[in-house]
């Protein structure tokens, strides 16, 4: 058997994934030559105060975008380069200089599912599978060789949120496929070329432009109520939007009731302890949680079964 290696890695990573995964690199007895991400002062600050407190060499994670970086890289004689969502393109200097390889987790079954909030187009689509991918990082987004893939079950309960940390949990053990491949024996990574044909980008569109039609299938509306939902934290695309009245309301979290409705689309009724029901084209479906003015309220604190929801 090889030898295992001590290797130089470099980590660009933001949220909750990066910081699990620079704290199990810091379990893992290999060097942190340089971590990248958000300063103080952003949303991603928590991962830059720990990798402050440990001692790691840091830069803001923008930096990729300079070709300069490379020269570091060289420097630090860096083997790996990890990126862990984080949003920046990298610039094709600072990719080609690893010894081993640049590689991303990608939170989506490449080829079908790549740009960005996949998980959420996912749930959108009414996919039974889904999947994470690290593949090494090349000029276009996404489209690298990939090394390692896992796929997995949906639920018709998941959130866009619940996919996501999924997709974190299946992608930070790829990642130490990767890592204990890179030092033991870089070769046996695999380099499986994806099949473009089979490509689907997504971009910062937001699906339907976050507006509900209520003269829709119940089953329909919730899928989309999930799709948008990262609750308790705030999701990229909003809450998808409706109106009552002159109020904007915007919907958060939904349950299916299974009980058929023949009142209009949008009426709203059933309304009880802290939830509402509303009318959808083939059932109620119960409102769990909703945004007023972009404040979170109980349904029936805002509405009352004279309301109607509608555009």
């Amino acid at each position: 058997m090889s030898a295992r290696f001590r290797l130089n890695i470099v980590l660009a990573a933001e949220e909750g994934a990066g910081l699990r995964i620079l704290k199990a690199l810091d379990q893992s007895g290999h060097r942190i030559a340089l971590v990248l991400t958000s300063p103080p002062g952003t949303h991603g600050s928590a991962l830059w105060s720990y990798a402050e407190a440990r001692g790691h060499p840091l830069l803001p994670a923008s930096t990729v975008k300079d070709a300069a970086l490379a020269d570091i890289f060289r420097k630090e004689d860096v083997d790996l380069f990890l990126n862990v969502h984080s949003l920046h393109i990298v610039n094709g200097a600072i990719l080609e200089s690893p010894r081993i390889g640049a590689f991303n987790l990608h939170p989506g079954p490449l080829p079908r599912y790549a740009g960005l909030y996949a998980p959420g187009w996912a749930i959108l689509r009414g996919e039974r599978r889904y999947g994470v991918t690290v593949h090494r990082m090349l000029a276009g987004i996404d489209t690298g060789p990939i090394a390692y893939q896992t796929l997995f079950d949906l639920t018709e309960s998941d959130t866009a949120l619940s996919v996501g940390l999924r997709c974190v949990a299946e992608g930070l053990a790829l990642l130490f496929t990767l890592v204990d491949a890179a030092a033991l024996d870089p070769a046996s990574i695999p380099n499986i070329e994806q099949d473009l044909t089979q490509r689907e980008y997504f971009g910062r569109i937001i699906p339907e432009g976050g507006a509900i039609s209520w003269d829709r299938p119940a089953a329909d509306i919730d899928r989309m109520v999930r799709a948008f939902c990262y609750f308790p934290f705030p999701s990229p695309w909003g809450a998808p939007k409706t109106r009552a009245g002159d109020r904007e309301i915007g919907i958060v979290k939904t349950s299916p009731t299974g009980e058929p409705s023949s009142a209009p689309p949008g009426t709203i009724a059933k309304i009880s302890g802290d939830e509402a029901w509303v009318s959808c084209a083939d059932a109620w479906l119960r409102l769990d949680l909703i945004t007023v003015d972009g404040r979170r309220v109980a349904p029936a604190e805002a509405l009352s079964d004279i309301d109607r929801l509608g555009g």
